[in-house]
């Protein structure tokens, strides 16, 4: 078991101009938080505001796979600041299910995750439908033996990052908001008991939209009930509502 956050984590969190709001009250962990994805610093804010240590669910693209001197960096950069569990979205069923069955592991020895259901950081000033990985960890953990509590995060900069790919401070504020648990008994109860693909995937579904839509109140950005495609963007949405090219090299994952 990981023993608190790492040196480096709370360096770079002291850097960056973070402000939190709601957690004086965070129930106890183990704690599942999902956060909505907007560029690359998300993976050091968040753990970096929380109360608790918690494992970070990312990518195995943006963990392993890009062999560029840049990415080399930004993986040391990780594995020395954070602890992570990497999840191949790109690899089929068989590789996905080994990164979740690692989270649902940690919440069972009582560890923490935090996961970003959108699959990846999108640019845009907004909250979109998420995937229910974050679900299967939870129903599973919680068949397991351990109810996880399910906490949604929302980040929020000021002003809006252009600067996707950046992952250490920029001149900007952070609002990370801790939103109330989402109880998603009914959703567990109906998934244990249903025995057809429909029902269960329902039951995946109802959590994760929660979450998200809760996420999109507690920052005031709107929420967009569509998923982000999993590759390269070339544009981004601002708060304005103005569509605008993303600047430079971003990273895909």
């Amino acid at each position: 078991m990981n023993e608190g956050k790492k040196p480096l984590l709370e360096t770079i969190g002291r850097e960056m101009a973070i402000i939190t709001h709601g957690f004086d009250d965070m129930p106890e962990g183990p704690n599942v938080f999902v956060a909505n994805h907007a560029c690359m610093r998300d993976i050091f804010a968040i753990p970096a505001s929380l109360p608790e240590d918690c494992d970070v669910v990312i990518s195995s693209r943006l963990a392993y796979k890009n062999s560029s001197v840049d990415a080399a960096v930004r993986r040391l950069v990780i594995e020395n600041a954070l602890h992570t569990i990497p999840l191949e979205v790109h690899g089929g069923k068989e590789y996905l299910e080994v990164g979740l069955k690692m989270a649902r592991r940690a919440l069972l020895d009582g560890r923490s995750l935090l996961i970003f259901p959108e699959g990846a950081y999108t640019g845009d000033a907004q909250v979109t439908k998420g995937r229910t990985g974050a679900s299967r960890i939870l129903f599973g953990a919680s068949i397991g033996g351990v109810k996880p509590n399910l906490l949604p995060v929302g980040i929020h900069y000021k002003p809006w990052p252009t600067d996707l790919d950046a992952y250490m401070p920029q001149d900007e504020q952070i609002h990370v908001t801790l939103g109330d648990p989402i109880d998603y008994t009914a959703a567990y109860r109906h998934y244990v008991t249903s025995t057809d693909h429909e029902s269960r995937r329902q039951a995946l579904r109802a959590p994760i939209d929660m979450a998200m839509r809760a996420i999109a109140e507690v920052t005031d950005l709107p929420y967009i009930d569509e998923p982000i495609e999993l590759w390269p963007r070339k544009t981004m949405i601002l708060e304005s509502g103005e569509e605008v090219p993303i600047p430079g090299r971003q990273t895909a994952y």
